[in-house]
């Protein structure tokens, strides 16, 4: 794959055509993939350091602004190209890159989905430019102490404040929060009087600059330590013309963005997941135990091609979903949540495997890679939405008519 490229002349007569146009493979989407992973290797570098410092570098989000990957991926409205899309999220999980490039995706895919649909205003409309150009980092804050993936729980208000308005309140999972230049905040706005009261409006989404944000700390996370995920207090006096999204919108936009993170996430697992395989089938080809490889030993062979199999296939359908997304009922909301809760639990599973074939040297970090990423992984169950939101969301699509068993059983009650 690395190393096709397409002419010069093909890629101005692409340039303006969805990635998955002809197909969800073949020359044209391994050409895509291989100036990925050039820009991608400009990024790799800073991941020990990242990790390290459990900061997320912003020069990670600089490089893919510099070579336009951003701009490609927004390019034609709506959705935008979500061929693109997934193919970034997956080289970013192949290379590795755990937190640095889950914050990637933050950025490009929750944060900037929501601004690319509903920023009407300057301030808006500049962030956007900022972002794509890879010249500002945006994160999203919804979560709070008492509203993980419950969102119609938050807290955080907005409240009238001479021609604008004042934003107080807490966030508690804010990624990459401790690099971010600006922050699209989940809030409720609330009239003066009435909040003394405890009434409250409904949901809005409010562009916060970086003066209005403070970093109460850094969390110790288990894994993902590059992400930079902050605890924040967001103190902030705002004009009436940094509401991305007005009171009543502001779950929709919201929903909005996750849609495109949860298929990122679920792209960067499969990616992941991918390398683990790799990293355990060369090992169990390397590593001699009674005699043979362990690749010969039948046991170990097979359980390695039934992983292999499935994120095959998990792979694929997560094409097809980007491909298909524009099309589908609620805006793709149930597809991407399915996507995402397979993908990640497949990954998991992956990962574990793939420490386990390697022995104790698997479990040494110093040694192997599948230590960081048998623990980052972990988050991927979690983040934008649980595994039990992701089915309360595939759930509420289910067809519960039952033609079929009007067709096949009733019959016979």
């Amino acid at each position: 794959m690395v190393g096709i490229t397409a002419p010069p002349t093909e890629a101005l007569r692409d340039a303006g055509r969805p990635l998955f146009a002809d197909g969800l493979h073949g020359a044209r989407v391994e050409g895509h993939r291989a100036r990925l992973r050039d820009a991608i290797a400009e990024i790799v570098p800073l991941q020990a350091a990242a990790e390290e410092q459990r900061r997320f570098p912003p020069e990670a989000i600089r490089i893919l602004g510099d070579a336009g990957v951003f701009r490609e991926r927004w390019k034609g409205g709506g959705h935008g190209d979500l061929g693109r899309s997934v193919i970034l999220a997956e080289e970013l999980g192949y290379a590795g890159l755990g937190g640095v490039g889950i914050g990637i995706s933050l950025h490009l895919e929750a944060v900037t989905a929501i601004l690319t649909r509903f920023a009407r205003s300057e301030p808006a409309r500049e962030a956007l430019e900022a972002a794509l150009d890879g010249r500002m980092i945006g994160c999203l804050a919804t979560s709070e102490e008492h509203a993980g993936s419950d969102l119609t729980s938050i807290a955080t208000q907005l409240a009238p404040a001479g021609s604008g308005y004042r934003l107080t309140g807490r966030k508690w999972f804010v990624s990459p929060g401790d690099a971010a230049d600006f922050a699209l905040v989940l809030c409720r706005r609330v009239e003066s009087e009435g909040a003394r009261r405890g009434r409250v409006a409904p949901l809005a989404v409010a562009l916060v600059p970086r003066s209005g944000l403070v970093v109460e700390r850094v969390l110790e996370t288990v894994g993902m330590r590059s992400l930079g995920t902050a605890r924040m207090t967001v103190d902030a006096e705002i004009g009436a013309d940094a509401l991305v999204a007005k009171p009543g919108v502001g779950l929709l936009a919201v929903t909005w963005g996750l849609t495109h993170e949860r298929l990122a996430i679920a792209a960067q697992a499969l990616g992941t997941a991918r390398l683990a395989l790799e990293l355990a089938v060369a090992r169990t080809a390397r590593r001699r135990q009674f005699g043979a490889p362990l690749f010969e030993h039948q046991a170990l062979r097979l359980r390695i091609a039934d992983l292999a199999a499935q994120v095959e296939i998990a792979r694929r359908g997560v094409h097809a979903t980007a491909a298909e997304l524009p099309t589908l009922p609620e805006g793709g909301l149930r597809s991407a949540a399915a996507a995402k809760v397979t993908a990640t639990r497949l990954a998991a599973r992956v990962q574990d495997e793939a420490l386990h074939l390697f022995g104790g040297s698997g479990y040494v970090e110093t040694e192997t890679p599948l230590g960081r990423i048998w623990r980052d992984g972990r988050i991927g169950r979690l983040g934008a939405g649980s595994d039990e939101v992701m089915w309360e969301l595939v759930a509420a699509g289910l067809q519960t008519g039952g033609e079929a068993y009007e067709r096949l059983i009733a019959p016979a009650d």
